[in-house]
């Protein structure tokens, strides 16, 4: 009898330990484990509002002189430390607070310290609340909206600068260990397996602070990606029109176009799957929205990208616009949320005008509009997985090339509608460099090909009104909007 006690103990064991170690698995599988089709697990709507306010790159200061830039997922754990560090920033009520001028704040890139960049001027109330603070403290008044937050890590008191353009905001008297923030930064710096990046204003002697490289230490790796829907396989669109409507394909209709394209309808939502890997969805909303609230329309779409599809972890929401609707006399009032991409962790800007995002959606509070959505695949072929068997250029070598300087000089002089007469040679280049915004390394994906397709290098280039991505090997310009 004990022995058969024994026996039925450790059955009971077995099972328990293997339902553990099944949901440890199915916890950890990344998103492009899951099947097309139930990829709503991958993410949860917490984890992707958490993720959608995230800085896309950051800045990291050694000392006075060396400083290097990584982007959001070469070094995540950089930020994850990070937020529970801001949680306590913004939500203490003992904190004390000074307005730094926008001299002052540029000195403070001397001392150590890391400057997380957002991609867009963030909400810091949306910020606070996607940290799950349910009562932010009053920084988010003092400072409404963000575009950077610096950290201090030198070895006295700790503190903060929250940034919008030239407004700066100092924030301190915190008892706060950033012992183990620290130490990572260190770790980092010890390796020196990293590009120096220097301001242009030393580098360049012109009035702009824009960090950029003078010597590349590393080349990037070939990349070939792959379109995530192929609308030839009808069984696979199919599970995906079930998924978007909640009910079997015998109840949606379906219409395949002469072009290949298909288009599912039912109860006036539309689904379609277009041939170049497109998917839109439109649906229309059910009750007037007079009035916009930014919290609720980012929790709706969190909760509608889990729930279709998924959404790859390499995305991350880039701008937020106000979007207004009239229908039948009711104006109603939304917004349009745009999401960029990253391949091996650096951005991927599309080649082709006529896509416009990889990921757009249109939500009105609790409702969604309209989606748009265009992923593209790392096909990861180990035998490419090499880099290009050349030196990169730097964005210091690439600024300095007579053709590019030539055309950003006549792109200046057309923009700001001055004649050649107009022009003062002593002062025109300073005024060129100073028009930059910023200069990032990214990767340009042509969308010529719906598989195999090569992602070329790019030092991406922003100013007040054009965006140019030249070539890291040629400085070719292979791109300009």
């Amino acid at each position: 009898m004990i022995k058969e006690r024994f026996k039925t103990f450790l059955l009971l064991s077995l099972v328990c330990i293997s339902i553990f170690l099944t949901r440890q698995l199915w916890m950890k599988m990344p998103y492009e484990i899951l099947p097309l089709f139930k990829r709503e697990e991958a993410l949860s709507g917490n984890y992707l509002l958490t993720d959608m306010v995230r800085p896309h790159k950051y800045l990291l200061n050694f000392d006075k002189k060396s400083h290097t830039i990584f982007y959001n997922e070469d070094n995540e754990d950089i930020w994850t430390s990070t937020r529970s560090i801001l949680v306590d920033v913004l939500s203490s009520n003992n904190f004390k607070a000074d307005i730094l001028s926008d001299e002052e704040f540029l000195t403070y890139n001397g001392k150590r310290s890391i400057v997380f960049y957002f991609p867009e001027k963030f909400s810091t109330y949306i910020l606070a609340r996607s940290l799950e603070i349910t009562k932010p403290n009053n920084i988010t008044e003092r400072m409404p909206k963000v575009d950077s937050i610096y950290l201090y890590l030198g070895s006295d008191e700790p503190f903060f600068v929250f940034s919008n353009d030239d407004r700066h905001l100092m924030v301190y008297n915190f008892d706060i260990n950033m012992g183990n923030l620290r130490e990572y930064v260190k770790e980092i710096e010890e390796t020196e397996d990293y590009t120096y990046y220097y301001p242009m204003k030393d580098t360049l002697d012109s009035n702009n602070n824009t960090f950029i490289p003078y010597e590349m230490s590393q080349s990037l790796p070939i990349v070939y990606v792959e379109n995530e829907l192929n609308p030839n396989n009808i069984e696979e669109i199919r599970s995906i029109a079930e998924e978007y409507f909640n009910k079997d394909i015998d109840y949606i209709r379906e219409i395949v176009e002469n072009n290949g394209s298909v288009i599912y309808v039912y109860n006036q939502k539309v689904l379609k799957i277009n041939q170049n890997g497109i998917l839109e969805y439109f649906s229309p909303l059910e009750e007037p929205v007079g009035e916009r609230n930014l919290y609720i329309s980012l929790n709706t779409a969190a909760e509608f990208l889990s729930n279709h599809i998924g959404i790859p972890e390499s995305m991350y929401l880039t701008k937020i616009e106000e979007i207004e609707e009239e229908i039948e006399s009711e104006k109603n009032q939304g917004y349009r949320l745009i999401f960029s991409h990253r391949v091996r962790g650096v951005p991927v800007i599309l080649g082709d005008n006529t896509i416009e995002d990889f990921i757009q959606i249109d939500v009105f509070n609790r409702y969604v509009r309209n989606y748009k959505r265009f992923v593209r695949k790392d096909m990861n072929i180990s035998d490419l997985n090499l880099a290009e068997n050349k030196q990169m250029l730097s964005a210091f070598d690439i600024i300095n090339m007579n053709p590019i300087y030539d055309l950003l000089e006549k792109r200046y002089i057309y923009d700001k509608n001055l004649s050649y007469d107009d022009i003062n040679r002593e002062t025109i280049t300073n005024e060129i460099l100073s028009s930059i915004q910023n200069i990032d390394i990214a990767y340009l994906d042509p969308c010529i090909k719906d598989k195999e397709e090569k992602l070329i290098g790019v030092w991406l280039l922003e100013t007040e009104n054009r965006i140019y991505a030249f070539d890291v090997y040629t400085g070719e310009l292979v791109f300009e909007r």
